[in-house]
């Protein structure tokens, strides 16, 4: 893809990508969405159904949970512009073998190479 046309986003201007903004209108659509079914299923229990305190509590958690990995997420994608800028491996460079730490690791890839080639 031509690098004129579809230049890397930096900063906030990450979170406005398509899929993105799908995330952020299916946090904003789940969230209040969660809260409100707590507090239905708190009228419902206040009603007389003993099932629906359960419900009650675990809808507001939802919403949290569902709240804390849209934050963490944002915080996530804002960290990989931070370490572009910065010079720092990003999460695709870390994914490299780390540098050789024991003596023998030579000799085992050497070996390893020896076996592929049919030596």
């Amino acid at each position: 893809m031509n690098a004129t046309r579809n230049p890397k986003r930096t900063g906030i201007a990450r979170l406005f990508t398509p899929g993105w903004i799908f995330l952020h209108i299916l946090a904003l659509t789940l969230i209040p969405m969660f809260l409100w079914l707590g507090y239905w299923q708190l009228s419902r229990a206040q009603g007389g159904n003993a099932l629906s305190w359960g419900y009650a509590l675990e809808w507001p958690v939802f919403a949290l949970f569902t709240l804390a990995l849209w934050i963490r997420q944002i915080r996530a994608e804002m960290r990989t512009d931070r370490a572009d800028r910065k010079g720092q491996p990003t999460p695709a460079e870390q994914d490299q073998p780390p540098p050789m730490r024991s003596p023998w690791e030579r000799d085992i890839i050497a070996a390893r190479e020896r076996e592929g080639s049919g030596i």
